[in-house]
């Protein structure tokens, strides 16, 4: 039996701009890009979650967590089915220097490393590369 996963992640933003990972779909050749986040341990709260995940992805410690809303997520990575609860959080760096860099290296929890960029969020809504999980975009 396939479980459902229940994910948290974060929104930064700064100036137009927001936060958002580079990743990869080898199955589907696809480039797309998503908030900083993952999963929630038992007994973790969703906000600890989306703080946790940002300390362990990009070094940096997140504040004033605004939950956005919480989307349904059902979609296929590298051929596999997946199923998820997304809690969408809005968040500000406690190190306000974070957001004069324009790359932020990222490591996952597997050791895949990741680049997180600052992207005009106008441009984002007209682009072709798509953002996850979908629905994100509108609440933005």
């Amino acid at each position: 039996m396939k479980n459902i996963r229940a994910k948290s992640v974060c929104i930064f933003r700064h100036d137009g701009k927001v936060l958002l990972a580079e990743s990869f779909d080898p199955a589907k050749n696809e480039k797309y890009l998503s908030p900083v986040g993952g999963g929630i341990d038992f007994g973790e709260k969703s906000a600890e979650a989306a703080i946790r995940e940002v300390k362990e992805e990009l070094g940096a410690e997140a504040d004033k967590l605004k939950l956005l809303g919480v989307i349904e997520n059902l979609f296929i990575f590298n051929s596999q089915e997946g199923h998820e609860i997304v809690f969408i959080y809005e968040a500000e760096f406690k190190d306000h220097s974070i957001y004069q860099k324009n790359l932020l290296p990222g490591i996952e929890t597997n050791g895949h490393t990741f680049e997180a960029r600052w992207y005009d969020l106008s441009i984002i809504k007209d682009s072709e590369i798509p953002v996850y999980p979908k629905g994100i975009i509108e609440m933005l």
